[in-house]
């Protein structure tokens, strides 16, 4: 399953989403007049830029709400393709809604009240999609050139404690696993074909935002694990997933929460 890059979870992405959308639908509307958009916005009452205006405002609530809203839901959760389009389509439905309802009651009341919004609904689509494959296409350049300008240079992981006192350096591929010990972490590693540990004191958050550049991803909420040892996925006892590795007898634990991301990378 596709997820999307860390960067859509960020605030000033939401934000971009807050300005541009409303903003290119008022001046896409305003610009061109679409043939369909005019008869139905202006409706020989001649207030064509005004019901414009206040669509992009209905518009602007919307987007904001719900921007806002999938910030703090998914800022800290993976999130597949899948769902993040469904989310799209569901916020320019709500704005459909609402401008729907607003046209409805400027025209009296004349028209049925879904067929303004099943009207609202062909002109918002048409025409937002534009921004929202723009700003989708953008992160996603974005991502790929943080990431390549973020890749390590070698291979080497250099582990710092607490103090920021460097205390281990080890080739990525020869990390098996990291678990959270209380106040310290455990690395698991190969050294000559031999599994050995260090106890290192730092924060499960610090290692996971070193590591991730190396490969390694969370599996569990106390464990990080390198996919390229992974053997195979399984249930344990009373239905746990886990996760087996090549050369090490331990079974790491894997959360629903991560099975798909890291099924994903096997």
């Amino acid at each position: 399953m596709d997820y999307i890059p860390k960067i859509f979870h960020r605030f000033a992405c939401q934000i971009w989403h807050m300005t541009v959308i409303p903003a290119f639908f008022f001046a896409f509307l305003l610009v061109y007049s679409p043939s369909r958009s005019y008869a139905f916005l202006e409706a020989g009452r001649g207030l064509y830029a005004f019901d414009v205006t206040m669509c992009m405002c209905i518009i602007l609530g919307c987007i904001s709400v719900s921007r806002v809203a999938f910030y703090y839901i998914w800022r800290k959760r993976s999130l597949s393709l899948i769902t993040y389009s469904a989310f799209c389509v569901g916020e320019v439905t709500i704005m459909s809604l609402f401008c729907g309802l607003y046209m409805w009651l400027m025209l009296h009341r004349s028209i049925p009240y879904m067929s303004a919004v099943g009207t609202m609904l062909g002109i918002c689509t048409t025409t937002l999609i534009y921004p929202y494959l723009a700003i989708s296409l953008a992160l996603y350049l974005a991502d790929s050139k943080s990431k390549s300008e973020e890749a390590p240079k070698d291979t080497l992981v250099r582990f710092p404690d607490s103090q920021q006192r460097m205390k281990l350096v080890i080739a990525s591929s020869a990390i098996l696993f990291i678990e959270a010990d209380e106040n310290y972490v455990r690395i698991h590693y190969l050294e000559s074909g031999v599994e050995k540990e260090f106890l290192l004191r730092n924060s499960m958050k610090k290692i996971d935002e070193l590591v991730s550049r190396y490969g390694l991803v969370r599996c569990h909420r106390s464990f990080l694990i390198n996919p390229s040892h992974v053997k195979m996925l399984k249930k344990g006892k009373e239905g746990v997933l886990q996760a087996e590795l090549d050369e090490c007898p331990a079974l790491v634990p894997v959360s629903k929460r991560y099975y798909d991301n890291l099924a994903s990378l096997l």
